[in-house]
This record gives C-alpha cells, sequence and structure tokens, in this order.
C-alpha cells in the first residue's frame, strides 16, 4: 500500500460509530449511517440531499431483484462502512445473510449491530476470501481509493469468485472523464489541493472491468449514477457483472 492508501485508511479509522435510537425510521437512519460513511457534508437542503441517495438505493434493489428476484439469500459488502447497504437489504429480506469487511473498527461494530452477521472483517480489501460464497457480492464507493490499478484487479477478481450470482461496483470514476471530475472538484472543494494533498483517487474504464469478467464467462451491465444531488455522479458508473447466459430483465443496456 502507497502513501496515499495509507492516509485513506487513517480518515476511516478515524471515524466513529454513533448509534441510532431504536425508534428512528429507517430514512433517518439511513441518513445517519451514510453520514457516518462520510457523506456528511455541509448542503443546503440536507432533507432532499439524502432523500435522493435514499431513492437511488431503491432503484439499485430493483434493478437486483429484477435480475435474480427475491431469491437472494446472502450479501456481502466489499468497504461496508457503516453498514448502510447491509441494513437496507436486512430490511426486506429479513432472513439474509450478511458479511462484510472495512478498514475501520468502529464501522465494522456499526455493521455487525445493524445485521447481526457474523462474516465480518476489519481487513483490507484484497484480504477478502473466496468462501463462502454470497448471491451478491458488492462494493459502493471503495474502488477510488484503492492505491492501484494491480490492487483494484486483485479486489475485482476476488469478489466474481467469491458470488454465487451477482457482482455489483457502485460509484466507479470514470476513466473517461477523469480530467473533467479533477478540475471539478478543484473548482467546487474550497483549498482543494490542501485538503486532498497525497490522497489520490482511482479512475477505472469500462473495457477494464469488461475485460476481465469475460475471462470468468461473466458480461457487465452498466447504469449511471442517478442521483442529482451527487455531483461527482455523472463523472461515474455503475456496473452488474452476471453470467452471460442470465442477463435478462436487467433494465438496462449491456455496454
Amino acid at each position: 500500500m502507497d502513501a496515499s492508501g495509507n492516509k485513506w485508511k487513517a480518515i476511516w479509522n478515524s471515524k466513529e460509530f454513533v448509534e441510532t435510537a431504536d425508534n428512528t425510521n429507517e430514512f433517518e437512519r439511513f441518513c445517519e449511517l451514510k453520514k457516518a460513511n462520510g457523506f456528511d457534508v455541509a448542503v443546503g437542503d440536507e432533507q432532499s440531499y439524502f432523500r435522493s441517495f435514499y431513492d437511488e438505493w431503491l432503484r439499485f434493489f430493483g434493478e437486483i431483484t429484477k435480475h435474480i428476484g427475491d431469491s437472494i439469500k446472502s450479501v456481502y459488502e466489499v468497504g461496508c462502512g457503516s453498514g448502510v447497504n447491509l441494513y437496507m437489504f436486512k430490511n426486506r429480506l429479513p432472513l439474509v445473510k450478511c458479511g462484510g469487511c472495512d478498514y475501520s473498527v468502529p464501522m465494522i461494530k456499526s455493521a455487525v449491530s445493524l445485521t447481526g452477521g457474523e462474516d465480518f472483517k476489519c481487513c483490507g480489501a484484497d484480504e477478502i476470501t473466496l468462501t463462502p460464497r454470497y448471491d451478491v457480492v458488492m462494493a459502493e464507493s471503495v474502488f477510488q481509493y484503492f492505491d492501484s490499478i494491480d490492487y483494484a484487479e486483485k479486489v475485482l477478481r476476488n469478489m466474481i469468485q467469491k458470488s454465487a450470482k451477482l457482482t455489483y461496483l457502485g460509484e466507479i470514476h470514470n476513466k473517461e472523464f477523469e480530467e473533467e471530475l479533477m478540475d471539478f472538484r478543484r473548482k467546487t472543494i474550497t483549498d482543494y489541493e490542501e485538503r486532498y494533498r497525497g490522497l489520490k483517487k482511482l479512475f477505472l474504464s469500462k473495457e477494464w472491468i469488461m475485460n476481465i469478467a469475460s475471462e470468468y464467462d461473466k458480461t457487465v451491465v452498466f447504469t449511471g449514477v442517478d442521483n442529482p444531488e451527487y455531483l461527482n455522479g455523472k463523472y461515474e458508473f455503475n456496473c452488474y457483472i452476471v453470467d452471460k447466459n442470465d442477463i435478462r430483465g436487467m433494465g438496462k443496456c449491456k455496454h
């Protein structure tokens, strides 16, 4: 791991687990968990900001269930953070088995508390084991923090092999728009160069993902990041990696 990776790791380890009240409704808890994951930026209308992420998650769940239905028995998340995604799955599929990994001890504690899962580990994304396998193996807003393309490749290959039905990568920084996104961030974030000194972002191409997926006889469905409140979204993409003979019902065209 290079210096940038170590700095990102230190940032995630500084996060604190904030336990929400038992009477908190799903949306309120979703907001608190997203904040714990680093989505705690100052915005004009916080309710609208988090509502857009909540609605986006519902669309994401719809895309997955259109493909593999409600037969999802297990979900594993690489870089699970506070456990917000697993929490949302658990609310809809109470019997689903949850597991995950994250750099941050407090975040792992949060995810375990929310899901009751036992297969959680505080470790790097490249340290996940190939067994047990899970129906869905996912990583959201994680790959951009990896310090090299080689590291990202190892993680992606492990995720594909660990998945029994579907692998999902969310909010991948699109290599095609690398310069545009960096220019945008410099213009819109005060003291960007000082604040993010030594903190690199990793950009990936769709072709790179497709080439790796094809080695496992998989195909990839790409979707845009459909969230008007998330300004980085227009420079990113999501992808669903599935068996080539099981592409029906995904709702978006494959690229």
